[in-house]
């Protein structure tokens, strides 16, 4: 009798003894979990502080969730909703953090998209924020293509101009640009072959007295016509 009473508190103390373990490993489990939980978010940008801080309470449902099921393709996914962001980069940083380098992109021109001030940033992106622009932009006047403008862009870099050299640049429904220069001297430039046409008026404006023209235009293959100043 004796024999299975000690059999009995040995069983009893086993079950003990597993449930103990159980209760650690569970709690060793929690502790381990909450060890590699994002505790902080790091944002390194000059961006404008409450765009910047609307990018940070957007990351914010991040925190406190496992560094390992969180995907970087899910914070790039929040990251990319902002269209005055141009450059990024994320990285984990073990075992509970977050940082965030993030490059605002460079504002080239404006336009007015009903009624509302609309920039039109380096990356193809319209933003509509209020945002603090230390040069004068060119306005764009018509309806904007940002692909062609972006392109047209290079192109006038390429010739050795720059963009802010024309404060004013018009867009037809004829896929035609007509470009301000510095406020004196309207360029017009025919529908294709924009390379030839601005190495033509760089040309010009190097070689030239435009003090009396008002207008060149280069619509006419193979022509170039002036208009002078009544």
């Amino acid at each position: 009798m004796l024999h299975s009473i000690d059999k009995k508190k040995i069983y009893l103390y086993f079950i003990l003894m597993m449930l103990l373990l159980s209760i650690h490993n569970t709690n060793l489990k929690k502790t381990s979990e909450s060890f590699f939980n994002i505790k902080e978010i790091k944002l390194n940008t000059k961006i404008n502080e409450k765009i910047g801080q609307d990018i940070f309470n957007s990351l914010s449902e991040f925190q406190n969730t496992s560094i390992f099921s969180k995907n970087l393709h899910e914070i790039k996914n929040k990251l990319n909703n902002f269209n005055i962001i141009g450059e990024y980069k994320v990285q984990k940083k073990f075992p509970s953090s977050i940082n965030v380098e993030i490059k605002n992109t460079k504002i080239l021109a404006y336009y007015y998209e009903n009624n509302i001030k609309t920039y039109l940033g380096e990356n193809g992106k319209k933003i509509i924020q209020d945002i603090s622009i230390k040069k004068n932009l060119p306005l764009i006047i018509g309806i904007v293509d940002t692909d062609k403008f972006l392109y047209l862009n290079k192109r006038i870099i390429a010739n050795g101009f720059n963009l802010n050299d024309f404060p004013k640049i018009y867009f037809f429904k004829s896929n035609r640009w007509d470009l301000l220069y510095k406020n004196t001297l309207l360029i017009r430039l025919p529908m294709s072959d924009l390379d030839k046409s601005l190495s033509q008026v760089r040309k010009i404006i190097e070689k030239s007295n435009l003090n009396n023209i008002k207008i060149i235009d280069l619509r006419l293959d193979n022509k170039i016509i002036f208009y002078e100043k009544n």
